[in-house]
């Protein structure tokens, strides 16, 4: 196997033969580092947590176990369609080992499955909210307040326009005056804001991902529909407008995240349509009339967060974000502040889809 002394030893703690096993990279987080593990008797997914981003691993696993039980038990019932990946325990019964500084975590690889990177139809884009629906549905009678916070103040645009005004002032990196016009245009959207913070003071709890992006699905191989949910790293109590929020942010520009040719990205409606009409439906009695009007906020906000989160972090020195080239957090802060426009300018249009 790969020679790494790290994960020799974390591989010791587990009641499989890996003599002869290797280690592959897998997947392009931003965050954690993700590797394929293959051994004689089957593959796993191995993962070391970045603590630094992930202060509270512990927490973090155990939120992921008490999901992934909820799941089975209406798996079990047939309320829940897809698979559910376990994390693997450890000889003492832990789903979480630390070696060294680091924490890593064992979990089942799915087997003739595939991940995708962006959404190619609509057809794709109502099988993805379909998914997530059907995720944070069948743990719409889990009570959310049992999950720890992994990442305080998360989706709180208040916080986040605070910390953009820190980095403003601080400037620690000299990187202000190349995208002060984008600060700028962030904080003129106080109204925007406001709603937000009224809207989301008025809105239910639910277990939420957070992170529904298309490569967040597993797809079979077998009839190409999705069969695993995947990453539920920041699950925890949260609104289902940010959950939608999110997929609309990943699947309807035509741009990438980072692509800079801002000028040349498109609002994609009928992907939007696909989206929005699919998760409502899968909700079914679920989502209550205020959170289907909640979702075009959502439509609005996730772009405009991660724009101001990304400026953050690009004024901050990169310290967030993974990024392997220069000025790549303010290429993805003008591409997602772009996309917050483009919303704003099709609102009207949007709105017809919920009434």
């Amino acid at each position: 196997m790969q020679s790494n002394t790290d994960i020799e030893r974390l591989l010791t703690h587990y009641n499989y033969d890996f003599s002869q096993a290797t280690v592959v990279s897998l997947g392009n987080g931003h965050i954690n580092s993700t590797f394929k593990l293959c051994a004689s008797e089957r593959d796993f997914v191995l993962q070391k947590l970045n603590h630094e981003i992930f202060t509270k691993p512990l927490q973090l696993c155990h939120n992921a176990q008490q999901i992934n039980q909820h799941l089975l038990e209406q798996k079990n019932k047939a309320k829940y369609p897809l698979i559910v990946p376990q994390h693997i325990l450890s000889k003492d019964g832990r789903s979480v080992v630390k070696i060294a500084e680091n924490y890593w975590r064992l979990m089942d690889f799915v087997e003739e499955s595939y991940t995708l990177e962006k959404v190619s139809s609509s057809m794709q884009a109502a099988q993805v909210a379909k998914a997530f629906a059907q995720f944070s549905g069948a743990l719409s009678d889990f009570p959310a307040d049992k999950l720890a916070v992994i990442i305080a103040d998360f989706h709180d645009i208040s916080f986040r326009m605070r910390q953009l005004c820190d980095a403003q002032a601080s400037d620690n990196e000299n990187r202000l005056n190349d995208c002060q016009e984008l600060v700028d245009f962030c904080l003129s959207q106080q109204y925007f804001i406001d709603q937000v913070v009224e809207v989301s003071s008025k809105l239910p709890l639910h277990v939420t991902h957070n992170d529904t992006k298309i490569n967040n699905l597993l797809f079979s191989k077998t009839d190409n529909k999705p069969c695993a949910v995947i990453d539920l790293d920041t699950c925890m109590p949260g609104l289902l407008m940010h959950d939608f929020g999110d997929m609309v942010r990943t699947c309807c520009s035509n741009l990438a995240e980072d692509d800079a040719g801002t000028e040349g990205m498109l609002f994609n409606i009928n992907i939007f349509e696909a989206l929005v009409t699919n998760y409502v439906r899968a909700f079914g009695n679920k989502i209550n009339l205020l959170e289907r009007q909640s979702l075009i906020v959502g439509a609005k906000l996730l772009p405009f967060i991660m724009g101001t989160r990304f400026l953050t972090d690009h004024l901050n020195g990169d310290k967030y974000y993974q990024v392997n080239r220069a000025n790549q957090n303010l290429d993805r802060a003008r591409n997602q502040l772009q996309l917050y426009k483009l919303v704003v300018e099709h609102e009207s249009e949007l709105v017809s889809f919920i009434q």
